[in-house]
């Protein structure tokens, strides 16, 4: 399979699936872009938002006004119903525990008691500094008490890979920051989307995020001889039963097509025994 091949089964799977679909696909090796649709649509972000909330804590801790051991209470107002990780009642939890369980397990209380700490305002300064140009957030993620929750959060594809890339470069933050940020995607435990159709023992360090009638997901794959990044944000704008799965297996498709090309050319899954406590971004092999 060429690259050609690639960007003409993905304008394929865009057509056939019906709603508004932005991708991107960087490889980062050689820093070539071998297809992109619509990088720079702004979407609703779901809970991608999550992303801006974990630089703008970073940045925080970066500055020393905030450290990962600070311990803060989260209060029952702040649990979301659908919440495992909380849904013993308020208690008390460090900052890098609730990174962790805001991006590994993708949890929404997390995030909310997090904007409360750092507030809209700075959240949207840091995204602006980091050069997520396209990406802000207006209210609180998912099914809360608090009335704003879910509406306003935009982001982009494009925006997604700023950000992935410069943590991958060790850019815009202390290096041992941005090892740590790629490091709570790596442990990221959800399967349904670009790694739905692959069974091999590779690494990625992603998110993805849902709400109502969007799909997305962003990410990293770490192969042998390179590392690619792949964005894939969809909206349903028919919102029939059953879409947003058909969404989610249109990014296993487009990942796996990716994958399997590098797979073709290159035997590049990496093999041999993964090294956690080697750099993040290079040489983890």
């Amino acid at each position: 399979m060429t690259h050609q091949e690639i960007a003409q089964r993905m304008l394929d799977e865009i057509h056939r699936i019906g709603g508004i679909v932005s991708v991107i696909y960087k490889d980062f090796d050689t820093g070539a872009i071998p297809f992109q649709f619509a990088p720079d649509y702004v979407m609703d972000a779901a809970e991608m938002a999550k992303i801006p909330i974990l630089l703008a804590t970073l940045m925080r801790v970066e500055e020393g006004t905030m450290r990962l051991d600070q311990c803060v209470l989260v209060p029952d107002l702040w649990i979301t119903p659908d919440s495992t990780a909380f849904e013993r009642g308020a208690m008390s939890y460090s900052i890098d525990e609730l990174l962790a369980w805001m991006i590994v397990a993708n949890e929404d209380t997390a995030a909310n008691v997090l904007i409360e700490l750092l507030g809209f305002d700075y959240i949207n300064r840091c995204c602006q500094h980091f050069g997520m140009v396209h990406t802000s957030l207006a209210s609180h993620i998912g099914n809360t008490k608090i009335p704003d929750s879910g509406r306003g959060n935009v982001t982009c594809a494009q925006d997604m890979l700023m950000f992935f890339e410069r943590i991958y470069r060790n850019e815009g933050l202390s290096r041992p920051l941005c090892e740590y940020a790629g490091r709570l995607f790596l442990r990221y435990r959800r399967h349904d989307g670009f790694t739905r159709y692959n069974s091999d023992d590779i690494y990625t360090g992603r998110m993805s995020g849902e709400w109502f009638h969007v799909s997305h997901e962003a990410g990293i794959f770490y192969l042998r001889y390179v590392d690619f990044f792949l964005a894939v944000f969809a909206t349903d704008t028919a919102g029939t039963p059953g879409s947003k799965l058909e969404l989610q297996r249109m990014r296993g498709r487009m990942a796996d097509m990716i994958y399997n090309y590098y797979l073709e050319r290159e035997d590049a899954i990496r093999q041999l025994p993964y090294d956690p406590s080697a750099p993040y971004g290079e040489n983890r092999y």
